[in-house]
């Protein structure tokens, strides 16, 4: 059986610092994001698409030449052009483009489901006039109907998106229920075999690493993490223990190898230790 690498895609300097106890400034965000490169990192998340942003995303964007440099974009035009403003000088530019999909989001957001159907599309369509990466990331869809999920991942899959991502936004999921879900949204959505799956989970129930393990054994091929799980609350999934099972546990993930450079794993999460010491 021929083995599959996984895709890291590190959101360490997006969703890491977002409403945590760290903060970076420029100077050590390069420094961290060169680290990441050591690290073989295949994707990097610079940023959110917010005005205030855009001159330090550029700056990253310029300094990164191996691994895409995403940016973050809620679902709308205004957005999308600032992360592409602000990642538009990387070798590789990306954008990561996310839409509630759960009824509770979709409250929250005043939007029905159509609006948010055609919201994607609009947006999926413009990011790929600029890019050639664009990921649309379904949030909170582990709470999300299925088969509107489907829906709205085969509509942005149909408008140029790149890759899609199963958001576990609150923390709800369980490792048998996440793992089914990607399986059936695999088999559901149309043209699935075109893109890159990804997934994203939060660590409130101490269950990322898990449900990323459980998505990768139904055919996830990409986990978004952070180095040492940082991020808000309980944080994200933690890179080292994903690669690190994957390694370790070959009998349990016969298909799926990974590329990352672990003897880098000492000096990133030493990197972290000194921005906390100085925070």
């Amino acid at each position: 059986m021929e083995r599959q690498a996984l895709k890291i895609y590190d959101t360490s300097l997006r969703d890491g610092l977002r409403k945590s106890d760290i903060s970076m400034t420029l100077e050590q965000k390069l420094r961290f994001a060169h680290q990441l490169e050591q690290l073989n990192i295949d994707a990097i998340e610079v940023g959110y698409g917010g005005p205030s942003q855009i001159e330090t995303m550029q700056k990253l964007a310029e300094a990164i030449t191996g691994p895409v440099v995403y940016g973050l974009s809620r679902v709308n035009l205004k957005d999308v052009a600032r992360v592409v403003e602000g990642v538009g000088r990387a070798k590789t530019p990306g954008v990561n483009i996310f839409s509630p999909t759960s009824d509770d989001f979709l409250k929250k957001a005043k939007k029905t489901w159509q609006h948010a159907l055609d919201d994607t599309v609009a947006a999926v369509a413009y990011a790929r006039q600029y890019v050639d990466h664009v990921t649309f990331s379904a949030q909170d869809a582990s709470r999300s109907d299925p088969t509107l999920l489907s829906n709205i991942l085969s509509a942005a899959i149909d408008a140029g998106a790149t890759a899609v991502s199963i958001a576990d936004s609150v923390s709800y999921a369980v490792p048998s229920e996440f793992g089914s879900l990607c399986r059936l949204l695999r088999s559901q959505v149309a043209h699935s075999d075109t893109v890159v799956w990804s997934v994203h989970c939060h660590n409130e129930l101490g269950l990322a690493v898990a449900n990323s393990l459980a998505a990768i054994e139904n055919g996830i091929r990409q986990v978004e993490c952070t180095i040492d799980g940082i991020g808000e609350g309980a944080g994200n999934t933690a890179l080292q223990p994903v690669v690190n099972a994957l390694r370790s546990r070959k009998d349990a993930f016969p298909s799926v190898t990974t590329t990352v450079a672990v003897e880098h794993f000492p000096t990133a999460s030493q990197l972290v230790r000194e921005v906390r010491k100085s925070a």
